[in-house]
């Protein structure tokens, strides 16, 4: 497409999360033209006087504390002269967001008949194209990103409704615009003529460069019956991955298996099974034996003490909480072995679709000149070509594979110990003794249990506060929002705060609604949406016409230049067992939490003039680096010094607890990162086909998956399995599953050089931080990765990427690359 938006950036590789891009760089001659900072724009007011103290005290009490946070927030209705839902004037209600849709469509369509009556124009008048693009993307993402958001997060079915009108209204008129050979001739011929092509700052170059190899991807360059054709390709790819992600199941959801077989189960989980064996017409049973994570219901109804007695069977569903457990704690390994394959078995249909798809994909590649769909993929990413993801990959496994075999070689240990004679061990044997192994290791430190009470929410973001001053200078700052702001009382407002010493004093470089507590019908998935992302306002752009609707915004200034100030969403889903006190964290949600910021900090300190490369909007495989650094942070002790405390006593946290389970964590990080390294080679091998390798009578994804588990896995390959069908990050990152791996060796890298791998004080250093913000984060997508990952690492060599760029990180990322996958 040639039109991005970002909408959310999730942390796991997530589903369908669209790629993003970003830009920087300014020339002379366009400063001239931005707003004086004295203008009509309205801007933050200086803090004069505001107590730091006072706002990292309340940073925790409307987090910990709802009665206090509800009497600081205002109420979410709307009401007469309201600012409107996320401070945008224009929603007032539901019915408000499919007239904003509509009025900013008028206006994008002025835009683009600006844009297309450039054909014929001068040279002077094309040296304003590039803006007027990025402009037209701004105004389509200043919905689709809302609409997004906002059907993901409202409770209201009629903001639902409306959100899914006016995302489907706009995303319309984008796939119109991303095969418009009209606008595609007007950028070519911007590119095409030296004297303008030449007076382009490197942002507005990177933009065109971007959004002119876009245009080409999806066929605008092509003759009518050609791109008609590349049209009905990516219509029935699409259909096909509708049609897998919504096939994706096990062939059988359920096997019979007798009772006496299921020793070591939950035996609440088993009086389930029997419950649900004995009454067979009762659906409902084993559809929740398959969703509930939880078996301490009980039902008042049901069958009789003796029809519970009789069973001797029972139904076991092959996928869900129950048959997880079962993986992890039932002794018979014949009944894990019938799970493990069973649960792992697609059925042909899911198999078919998805050996269409592939063809389909690769169809799509051979039109558009590439040989296979992941060099067609790859060609904007940092990999670049298949060879060398094949590469980082295949060092990787070869520095991952012994560590992990080391790990399965302790726990066949532990099987000779508990069946001796059986030397067998198979993948279904991994789980349950890596469980048993847990049980047998659990530190015997006091409290070791209770660890999270030393992470209340409003605690842990006092420590991102905290940490972010000590890196980047600044701080979250609580709002009071006004009626009809918020979506929800859970939700908090935070202006974030820089004190990077301008003249008007610390401005809010950043917005950012907190929306992290669970509740009912609000998806479970962390994630960063970016509902208005930072781009400079030219002056231009109040006197033209063209937008009216963009006047109410908030902005920053920074000299001559003014910026809209980012808008992100974070949203999370952390459920309070606390109940009559603030939400206490696992560990494990920290490092969710940790990691989510990270990808807000990019889209925060993110500062280029263009939309289309700011924050986050950068290369698939170099989006994640911020967020999975972040999770370094949140385990070293500097920075746990910093606000782990006891929510009740305010005692800092003992150093043994956390060390304790950081050990148990990591006992087998090895074939955490091997199982990723697998899944991505099988990614690369589906997406790698081409016509002349034999594909020509059509695909077949079985072979390739038993290749690939033959060449690379660390257990006896199971025959028939098929679970290639089963793999669904195959639709949203085809060919580009490896671009967590990456993220996560480079983030090794930057940590253990430039943050000095938390030692002497390197977690917590200004220096350290100014360093990651300007080389990597201020940049977004405007800046090669590779420059961004040799300017950080001060390591030029490697500044124009290669196969040699990408085996330096394979080889030379630390050990902490196998970690917890995320």
């Amino acid at each position: 497409m040639s039109f991005y938006c970002g909408i959310a950036v999730q942390c796991i590789p997530p589903l369908g999360r669209k790629e993003v891009r970003t830009v920087t760089g300014t020339t002379h001659e366009s400063r001239s033209r931005r707003l004086d900072p004295t203008s009509q724009l309205s801007k933050f007011p200086t803090v004069i006087g505001a107590s730091v103290v006072a706002d990292d005290k309340l940073l925790r009490t409307i987090f910990d504390t709802p009665a206090s946070a509800h009497e600081f927030l205002s109420p979410s209705g709307a009401t007469a002269g309201s600012p409107g839902l996320l401070m945008n004037s224009k929603l007032q209600s539901a019915k408000s967001l499919v007239q904003f849709a509509s009025d900013t469509l008028i206006s994008a369509r002025k835009v683009t008949n600006r844009i297309l009556s450039l054909k014929g124009s001068s040279e002077q008048s094309l040296r304003g194209a590039i803006r007027l693009f990025d402009r037209l993307s701004d105004m389509l993402c200043r919905v689709i990103d809302l609409a997004e958001f906002i059907r993901t997060v409202h409770p209201d079915p009629e903001y639902i409704a409306a959100a899914e009108y006016a995302h489907s209204y706009m995303m319309s008129y984008m796939i119109e615009l991303n095969s418009s050979s009209e606008l595609y001739d007007v950028l070519r011929r911007v590119m095409d003529t030296p004297s303008v092509a030449s007076s382009l700052s490197k942002e507005e170059n990177i933009v065109a460069q971007l959004l002119l190899y876009d245009f080409e991807k999806s066929g605008a360059g092509l003759d009518k019956t050609v791109r008609d054709e590349v049209m009905s390709l990516q219509h029935d790819i699409s259909s096909l991955s509708r049609d897998f992600m919504t096939g994706i199941a096990p062939e059988h959801n359920s096997v019979e298996i007798d009772i006496k077989d299921l020793y070591g189960l939950d035996p609440m989980a088993v009086s389930e099974l029997r419950r649900a064996a004995a009454a067979k017409n009762d659906s409902s049973v084993f559809q929740y034996l398959k969703r509930s994570p939880s078996f301490s219901r009980r039902r008042s109804d049901g069958p009789s003490k003796d029809a519970l007695e009789a069973v001797q069977k029972v139904t076991m569903p092959t996928t869900g909480p129950i048959a997880r457990m079962a993986a992890l704690s039932v002794k018979s390994s014949e009944v894990r072995k019938q799970l493990y394959v069973e649960g792992r078995r697609s059925n042909a249909r899911q198999v078919e679709i998805l050996d269409n798809l592939l063809m389909a994909r690769m169809r799509l590649a051979n039109m558009m000149g590439s040989s296979s769909y992941a060099e067609y993929q790859l060609a904007d990413k940092m990999a670049r070509t298949p060879e060398a993801v094949k590469n980082f990959l295949d060092h990787l496994a070869f520095k991952t594979r012994p560590g992990a075999q080391q790990e399965i070689d302790l726990l066949k240990n532990l099987k000779k110990k508990s069946d001796p004679g059986n030397d067998e061990f198979n993948a279904w044997d991994r789980d349950y003794f890596m469980s048993h192994y847990t049980d047998l290791t659990k530190p015997r430190v006091k409290s070791y249990d209770f660890l999270n009470s030393y992470f209340s929410l409003g605690i842990v973001m006092q420590g991102l506060s905290r940490l972010f001053t000590r890196l980047y200078g600044i701080r979250f700052v609580p709002r009071e929002t006004a009626p009809g702001e918020i979506w929800h009382e859970d939700v908090r407002k935070l202006d974030i705060m820089s004190d990077n010493g301008s003249t008007f004093g610390e401005q809010r470089v950043g917005v950012m609604y907190c929306d992290l507590f669970a509740r009912h019908g609000k998806p479970r998935s962390p994630a960063h949406y970016t509902i208005r992302c930072s781009r400079e306002i030219f002056s231009d752009e109040f006197h033209d016409g063209l937008d009216p609707g963009n006047r109410d915004i908030p902005t920053l200034v920074t000299g001559c230049q003014v910026y809209q100030v980012p808008t992100i969403g974070l949203v999370c889903d952390f459920v309070s067992k606390n109940e009559h006190g603030p939400t206490l964290l696992s560990f494990g949600e920290v490092e969710t939490l940790f990691h989510e910021m990270g990808h807000a900090m990019h889209s925060m300190l993110g500062r280029t003039a263009m939309h289309n490369i700011s924050g986050t909007r950068c290369a698939t495989d170099f989006v994640e680096l911020p967020s999975v650094l972040m999770e370094y942070f949140a385990s070293n002790p500097d920075v746990l010094a910093l606000f782990a405390r006891h929510y009740e006593t305010d005692k800092p946290l003992p150093p043994q607890l956390i060390e304790a389970s950081l050990t148990q964590r990591a006992a087998f990080r090895h074939n955490d990162t091997y199982t990723q390294i697998e899944m991505s080679l099988l990614d690369q091998a589906l997406h790698s086909i081409t016509p002349s390798s034999g594909s020509s009578g059509g695909i077949d994804s079985s072979a390739i998956y038993y290749a690939v588990e033959h060449q690379y896995s660390l257990f006896p390959v199971v025959q028939d399995a098929k679970w290639q069908g089963m793999f669904g990050h195959l639709v949203g990152y085809g060919a580009v599953y490896y671009a967590y791996l990456l993220d996560r060796a480079i983030a090794s890298l930057v940590w253990d050089r430039v943050f000095r791998s938390g030692k002497e004080g390197g977690a917590v250093s200004r220096e350290a931080g100014e360093r990651f913000k300007n080389e990597v984060l201020v940049w977004g997508g405007g800046r090669d990765p590779w420059e961004c990952f040799a300017g950080v690492l001060e390591r030029g060599e490697f500044s124009s990427g290669g196969e040699k760029a990408m085996e330096f990180v394979a080889m030379g990322a630390g050990e902490q690359v196998a970690g917890t996958w995320r």
